[in-house]
This record gives C-alpha cells, sequence and structure tokens, in this order.
C-alpha cells in the first residue's frame, strides 16, 4: 500500500520486486494519516482477528520475525505490554543500590530526586561515557553562534557534591539475571535499573553522510555548521531527516527558521535557497494537525522550501546532491542533517528491547518486564491511544525521572507509591530574530494527544532561555 499512490504505481512495484501479494493504493492517503506517525516506510502486521500487532517505521526485519512467531504462538492477539500490577514489588531493603545508566536530562533528574528522597547508606550511582552534561536543546543556538560551548555544558563531577555517585567510563553489558553492570573498568550490581541512554546517532548508515552533511543533533556538528554558515554568502542550503523516528521532533523545523533568520542577518538571504527535506507527511505529526499547519504557515512564510513526504534514497556527495527514491535530486551547497537514530549496542544486545527497536515499558510507571529494571526517556517506546508513538523529547524524560525516582525510594523504604507519568508535554519552537512559538498538550488523550499552539512571540523565546539558565543552575 502506497500513500498517495496510484493503481498504476502499484503494479509497477509489484512487477520490480515480484511481489505474489496484491498492492493497493491508499490515493488520498487516507489510511496513511490514520495508521502511522506521518512518515515512509511504515509496516504493519494485522493479526487473523483484526488486531494490529505491530507497527513500526522503516523495516526492523528482526521485529516483524518476533511478531510473526508470535502470531503463529498466539493466533488471537499477541501478548500485552507489562504492566505495574504485573510486576512483583520488592520489599524494603537495609542499603539498596540505584544504579542509573546515561547522564541525559532523565539521569540527571533521577539522580538528583532519589538523592533527596533516600538516607545516604542507599547509593545512587551515575554512570555515562562523557565526563560533562550536554544542555542539548542549546545546540541549536550555538548553531547560530548565540552560544558558547562552555555555556551550554557542565562538569559531571559536580554529582558528587550531592552525594551522587558518578563514574565516568564506557559501559559494555547489562546483565539482568546476575542483575549487574559491566564497564571498561569495573562491575556495579544493582537493586535498581534506570536505563536513560537515549538515541545513538548513527551517520554512518548513511553513506556520504560524513562527507556531505554537518550532524544538526552533535556537539561537532553543530559547531561545522556554524563555521560554514560564517563563511556562507550564497547557495542551497537544505535540512534533511533521512528516517524516523528522530528525537526533539521540532529541532529540523528550529534549524530551518534560524538559518534563515541568520542569513537574513548576515544579508544574504536574497541569494539564498532554503529547503527542508522530511519524510512526515506534516511538521511535527504526533502533535496534529492545528500545529502542524501553524509551523507549515511560518515556513511558507519565510520562503522555506518544504518537501514533506519525501523519501530518501541517497546522497551524492561528488555533485553535492540529495537524491529522493523517485530520482528527483536538488543540489545543495551546505547540508545540514538529521542522523538516523537507533538504541545504542549495550541495550540492543542486552535482551530489553521489544520489536520496535526500543525498550517497551508500562506507560505510566516506566517499568520493563523485569523486576526493578525503569527505563526513561528517547530509549523507551510507548504507544499512545491512536497507536502512534510518544515523541522522543527531554520534557519526557524529564516527567519519567520524577515518577520513576518516587517509585523507587517508596519500594525501598517499603511503601506504595502512587507516582504515575501523565503523558503531558510540551515544547518551544524557535523561530529566530528573538521569536518562538510554544506547544502544550495531554499526549495519553484518548482518541488522540490534545496538544494546543500558543502565538509567537518573543515572550515564549525568553521562556525558553529561561528553562535554559534554571536547568543548568538547579541541577548544577
Amino acid at each position: 500500500m502506497g500513500a498517495f499512490e496510484t493503481a498504476k504505481s502499484c503494479h509497477a512495484w509489484q512487477e520490480e520486486f515480484v511481489l505474489a501479494c496484491p498492492v493497493v493504493p491508499d490515493a488520498d492517503g487516507t489510511l496513511f494519516r490514520q495508521l502511522t506517525n506521518g512518515w515512509v516506510p511504515c509496516n504493519i502486521l494485522v493479526g487473523r482477528d483484526g488486531t494490529v500487532l505491530f507497527s513500526e517505521n522503516e523495516f526492523d526485519e528482526a521485529g516483524y520475525t518476533k511478531a510473526i512467531a508470535r502470531l503463529y504462538e498466539e493466533p488471537v492477539r499477541a501478548p500485552p505490554e507489562p504492566t505495574s500490577s504485573a510486576i512483583p514489588r520488592r520489599g524494603p531493603s537495609k542499603a539498596a543500590s540505584v544504579v542509573i545508566l546515561g547522564a541525559g536530562a532523565g539521569g540527571i533528574v533521577a539522580a538528583h530526586h532519589l538523592r533527596r528522597k533516600l538516607p545516604r547508606e542507599h547509593r545512587v550511582v551515575v554512570i555515562d561515557r562523557s565526563s560533562e552534561h550536554l544542555f542539548a536543546s542549546s545546540l541549536l543556538w550555538l548553531m547560530v553562534g548565540q552560544r558558547q560551548i562552555d555555556q551550554i555544558r557542565r562538569p559531571l563531577g559536580r554529582l558528587a557534591d550531592q552525594g551522587i555517585e558518578f563514574h565516568q567510563d564506557e559501559i559494555t553489558e547489562i546483565d539482568l539475571d546476575r542483575r549487574l553492570v559491566r564497564t571498561r573498568s569495573t562491575t556495579f550490581n544493582f537493586d535498581y535499573l534506570i536505563i536513560s541512554l537515549g538515541a545513538q546517532l548513527a551517520p554512518d548508515t548513511v553513506a556520504g553522510f560524513d562527507e556531505m552533511a554537518y550532524d544538526l543533533y552533535g556537539l561537532e556538528g553543530c559547531g561545522r555548521i556554524r563555521t560554514a554558515l560564517d563563511a556562507f554568502t550564497g547557495g542551497t542550503i537544505g535540512v534533511f531527516v533521512p528516517s524516523m523516528p528522530f528525537k526533539c521532533p521540532a529541532a529540523p523545523y528550529e534549524a530551518a527558521f534560524l538559518v534563515e533568520a541568520f542569513c537574513r542577518k548576515r544579508g544574504v538571504r536574497n541569494n539564498t535557497a532554503i529547503h527542508l527535506f522530511t519524510p512526515e507527511h506534516q511538521p511535527m505529526p504526533i502533535a496534529g494537525p492545528v500545529v502542524g499547519e501553524a509551523i507549515a504557515d511560518v515556513l511558507h512564510a519565510r520562503g522555506i522550501h518544504y518537501h514533506p513526504l519525501y523519501t530518501f534514497k541517497e546522497l551524492r556527495p561528488d555533485t553535492r546532491q540529495i537524491v529522493a527514491s523517485d530520482g528527483a535530486s536538488e543540489r545543495v551547497d551546505l547540508l545540514i542533517g538529521v542522523p538516523p537514530h537507533q538504541a545504542p549496542e549495550v541495550v540492543r544486545s542486552s535482551g530489553l528491547l521489544g520489536v520496535s527497536g526500543w525498550i517497551h515499558v508500562d506507560p505510566q510507571t516506566l517499568r520493563t518486564e523485569h523486576d526493578g529494571v525503569f527505563a526513561i526517556g528517547d530509549i523507551t517506546s510507548i504507544r499512545l491511544a491512536d497507536g502512534k508513538m510518544l515523541p522522543k523529547a527531554g520534557v519526557f524524560a524529564h516527567a519519567e525521572a520524577g515518577v520513576v525516582a518516587n517509585q523507587i525510594a517508596s519500594e525501598i523504604r517499603g511503601r506504595q507509591s502512587q507516582a504515575s507519568f501523565d503523558g503531558k508535554g510540551y515544547c518551544w519552537v524557535e523561530l529566530g530574530d528573538g521569536k518562538a512559538g510554544f506547544a502544550s498538550g495531554r499526549f495519553y488523550a484518548e482518541p488522540a494527544p490534545q496538544v494546543r499552539m500558543f502565538r509567537p512571540g518573543r515572550l515564549w523565546h525568553w521562556g525558553k532561555v529561561g528553562f535554559e539558565q534554571w536547568w543548568l543552575h538547579h541541577w548544577f
């Protein structure tokens, strides 16, 4: 089934790939909008009773294999994801050890909450391969010269001042049976484990990415974008998303807006074309059509060429071309890319991943199917009421961390926790020129997320600046 395909093009696909099954067109995109998060390709496995057993972006061969095997084992419907009531409650512990993997937004918040709630005989351990915490939301400002590197990072060694053990090391194994975590230099036993390792960026999975594109989500990449923009005198700038999902759904749009404002400020906008290529059918599709249309209107008003439903095929560094699956190409002088995302290798080899390629957790408690093991933030996969996935965003990791810390601290003290993640979230959308938009809503709402977009203005921009300053001061 091809979104917006014709019977003729579907027949061509059938012949090209020698498919014995029917290929049916979704001529007006109705099913595409209802069943997917707004990007292609999306694959859906339906059980004998009509229940959707598996739905995922791209093509997850391992996930499909598991889902099909499950279909034959349980022909009626797939087993449910773990719920908090199915997880045995642990009794009080005299000296518990809580190990947190990752010192991003979720890991930092969880560590602080646990340390404040637990007596000092209980260990709170944070492990991360970096020696510094990076406030990733500010990378966009660094990209256009509005921040310096030292303004948006803090040494993780400061955690020790709060009674939190920090170990800078590479995590090599998560052993769930023995309840331990191995790093290159030591081994940590845990009573409770919080996995907050985020999504691993994989630019190497796109041939030519490192040669032709600058990584929008990396510190080094944003530094290189800044240097390139300073030297830019005109031409074509592209912002492209080769695949889904990716964290911070607003980031590519913010990048386009900030770059457009930067070019105007430098006096090169009139001889600059800006293109945004994305497989989404609208900006931030999970937020709904109102938010998407509002952002699309700003793109149009700024003269940014918007290419939704863009099915990326390849990069050609020698000719500076980005090529779509239909063969259409665009030459770009400066390309800003969102690298493909995947679960970190240590998680992929742990047995924790579900068929989605991410860790499945209970939506309210963030518990995995393993006793005392939680996962928060971008590493997780949480299905919403409409079948789509909760976006990967720091605001959710922040809230989830507080919920998990409350549950763990309560269990260690032998109490019952009522903490529950409610799916509420918000997002700033930087527009350049000192202005921003703001969206907030209830993502657990039924039958679909309810998100409101507020009128853009300078107040929202300063609200984001205030949050940045609060975060870096409050947690460090």
